[in-house]
């Protein structure tokens, strides 16, 4: 009993090595299969396309057509609307802030310049001013120098002049966009409309996000306000400088344009995008309420459709802006209206609404 138990035991492993043989065999043989099939596959195709497992005809015309802006329409703007872009900063700020405006929105400008108060071959092209102390208790001389410069220099060659900060994101897309309707000849600027004190009579544009302003405006601004200083009080270094500039073209009759759109959202915003978009954000009343020209809102509804400029944006902001904007692509919907351009306007034609901010009290 004991040999016929160790002959069975011997017979079992005998079939277990013969079925593992089997089945590397029948492994093998599916692995040669398979490569012969891929490599005479491979040997048949004529692009790397063709390795696509999927087809994608489809969602390849329409990538096509898939574009952040519309580039045709983008082009033709850059060419009829000239906009010189210039940031005020300072050699503390170049390479923290300054550095990567050159690095995003600031090439989308037709030109790009720097004022500061020392050279840097990392900001390219730069207004040097050392007439004046570089500190922001004196950047109303700073500014008045740079607009006579830039103005001498470039206003053969520039439609709009726009002014921002360091730490500012423009879609200046957008801005040619808005612009369009109105010529550099109009004695007119836009931004963010404030209350100086909160006195309707003395409006200006809030600088830290920006302002655009016509050839015209600055052409009576380099050539009449501060030479006939009579309500354009070049003197007072201690004015704030975006005051001092709504005031001078005040006392030479340049619009403070009202550059809210159709529905009455905002085009330029003090704030980043987060704090527009936040109504929680701003629980309680603080000085932008009762200094807001507009009635000031907090809300997702509250911006313009071609929004143009934020405030307080870091750099990381500023990237992933660009990087939203301009290579995040998204399809078009077939029922997407097409954008047109919006109509010329004559001085006639141009409307400033009243103020109709309920906060403030003046």
């Amino acid at each position: 009993k004991r040999g016929a138990k160790m002959l069975e035991q011997s017979s079992s492993v005998e079939q277990n090595k013969r079925l593992c043989f089997y089945r590397r065999i029948a492994f093998v043989t599916i692995e040669i299969a398979l490569i012969a099939a891929f490599l005479s596959y491979r040997h048949n195709i004529t692009s790397l396309e063709q390795l696509n497992w999927f087809h994608v005809e489809k969602l390849d015309a329409l990538l096509e057509n898939a574009t952040p802006n519309n580039t045709d329409l983008a082009e033709q703007l850059a060419k009829e609307v000239r906009i010189l872009c210039w940031i005020m900063t300072t050699p503390k700020n170049h390479k923290t802030k300054a550095v990567h405006v050159r690095r995003t929105w600031g090439k989308h400008c037709n030109r790009l310049l720097f004022v500061t108060s020392q050279e840097d071959e990392q900001l390219g092209e730069t207004i040097v001013v050392t007439e004046v102390e570089d500190k922001y208790e004196v950047l109303w001389p700073k500014k008045r120098i740079a607009i006579e410069r830039m103005y001498a220099k470039y206003a053969n060659e520039t439609d709009w002049f726009f002014k921002a900060d360091d730490d500012a994101y423009a879609y200046i897309e957008n801005m040619r966009y808005f612009l369009y309707a109105y010529s550099p000849e109009m004695p007119i600027h836009f931004g963010y409309n404030l209350l100086y004190g909160g006195r309707k009579a003395e409006v200006y544009m809030s600088g830290g996000s920006g302002f655009v302003s016509s050839r015209e405006a600055y052409r009576l601004f380099v050539e009449k306000a501060i030479v006939n200083t009579t309500g354009c009080n070049v003197n007072d270094y201690n004015i704030p400088d975006d005051v001092a500039i709504g005031e001078c073209f005040r006392a030479v009759d340049v619009l403070a344009g009202d550059s809210r759109d159709t529905h009455g959202e905002a085009r330029f915003f003090l704030f980043s995008p987060y704090m527009m978009l936040m109504p929680e954000v701003m629980t309680e009343p603080f000085w932008y309420f009762n200094y807001s020209f507009y009635n000031p809102h907090s809300c997702r509804d509250c911006l313009a459709k071609y929004a143009i400029s934020f405030h307080y944006m870091s750099p990381k902001d500023m990237y992933l802006s660009e990087f939203m904007n301009y290579e995040f692509y998204t399809i078009d919907l077939p029922n997407e209206p097409e954008e047109v351009l919006p109509k010329k306007l004559s001085m006639d034609e141009v409307v400033i609404l009243e103020t109709d901010n309920i906060w403030n009290t003046q």
